[in-house]
């Protein structure tokens, strides 16, 4: 361009901020100049005094003036580290072009500004062209659940698994960040299997299409999701009624599966055991709880085996009532773990003795299945060995 339409120099912005100090006029110099620091026209002398200029006017007292430099430098590759981080500590209306865009500004001034709280900083940095792993993991872990899910829905985010698991940790009940986590190129596997039993069904089919899951392994992860709620609808103290009420109807609807039962016992709820037992069994509620508290275990292994629970769960099951039987009721951060360890070393021990007759590869499959069926599911206070 020629004449009044060619860009300003250098001598002639030095000139206009010298002849007048108005704020429009600095306003207009800083965008002119901001734009043209990269400018492979300007000399090395030049470009000094050009960025002297720009660290001026990055601490001019008028707002609009840093703005429009940070508009101008938002893109900028020759901006100073300490300019793009002085206006990437302004006010909003200064920091956002710069937090958005900046490639100058480095992880660990992204990671320092998520940390200060603010809500439309960590939005910025969330919908940056890319965001790195440490970075998406302090916006998973200081955002709120826009910010969360701004970031996890940004396909320029590297997130880990831990990240992931987090961000259904805080929020992974809401369909605002199922649908974008389901939408992303890939996902941990481990990530993958969580989400089957938190999703719609429209949204699982699109997991299970997505991602490497099986439709069997979808289908199992939502069975053992729905145990862990229906077991949830019953606390530890509730009336014998409610439990009954409550297995008859799962038998209904065909939901009174060895699983539920063997998850019940491994986490010590005896009541549910014994009336599932019962209704499976068809005898009356009292004379199974009577079989399922039987010292000698014959009871117990009696009524498993009219349920029709097969030998192999019927071992588990075995386990796990014992261990219940012999524990008291606490309330303790670590009471499912002791009790879980405590069911898998009591599965372990009858594997030794002789009458049990199993093989390495029974005793494989067991453990595998055991550790299941011992995963935290419930809130509830759970039993632990005195």
């Amino acid at each position: 361009m020629t004449g009044d339409d060619a860009a300003p120099t250098l001598a002639q912005l030095m000139a206009k901020l010298s002849r007048s100090a108005t704020p429009d006029a600095r306003a207009e110099v800083a965008d002119a100049i901001g734009r043209s620091i990269d400018s492979p026209a300007m000399g090395e002398n030049e470009r000094d005094i050009a960025l002297d200029i720009v660290r001026k006017l990055a601490g001019d007292i008028e707002q609009q003036v840093r703005k429009n430099l940070a508009d101008a430098v938002r893109q900028s590759v020759g901006l100073p580290h300490d300019v793009a981080l002085k206006l990437a500590r302004d006010v909003a209306d200064v920091s956002l072009p710069i937090i958005s865009e900046s490639v100058v500004l480095t992880d660990g001034d992204l990671v320092s500004i998520v940390e200060e709280g603010d809500t439309a900083k960590q939005l910025a940095i969330a919908n940056r062209d890319e965001v790195s792993e440490v970075v998406a993991g302090a916006l998973v872990e200081r955002g709120n659940e826009d910010v969360v899910v701004a970031v996890v829905a940004n396909p320029g985010a590297t997130l880990d698994e831990p990240s992931l698991g987090k961000a259904l940790d805080r929020f992974g009940d809401n369909p605002r960040l199922q649908e974008p986590m389901v939408a992303r190129n890939s996902l941990p596997i481990g990530v993958a299997e969580r989400l089957v039993s938190m999703v719609s069904e429209k949204l699982r089919d699109e997991l299970v299409r997505r991602h490497e899951i099986s439709p069997d392994m979808a289908a199992d992860l939502v069975l053992e999701g729905r145990e862990r709620a229906t077991l949830g609808l019953v606390s530890d103290d509730a009336p014998p009624q409610r439990v009954e009420d409550l297995v008859r109807e799962m038998a209904r609807n065909g939901r009174l599966t060895d699983s539920i039962l063997l998850r019940a016992a491994c986490t010590g709820d005896l009541a549910f055991v014994a009336a599932g037992l019962a209704v499976r069994a068809k005898i009356p509620f009292q004379n199974a709880d009577l079989l399922v508290h039987d010292d000698g275990g014959k009871g117990l292994r009696s009524l498993a085996t009219k349920a029709g629970m097969s030998e192999h769960d019927r071992v588990i099951l075995r386990a796990a009532v014992d261990v219940a039987r012999s524990t008291e009721m606490v309330d303790a951060p670590d009471a499912r773990d002791r009790f879980a360890e405590t069911v898998l070393e009591r599965v372990l021990t009858t594997f030794d003795a002789e009458d049990e007759g199993f093989s390495e590869e029974d005793a494989e499959y067991l453990i595998k299945k055991l550790s299941k069926y011992t995963e935290k599911h419930r809130e509830n206070p759970l039993v632990s060995s005195p």
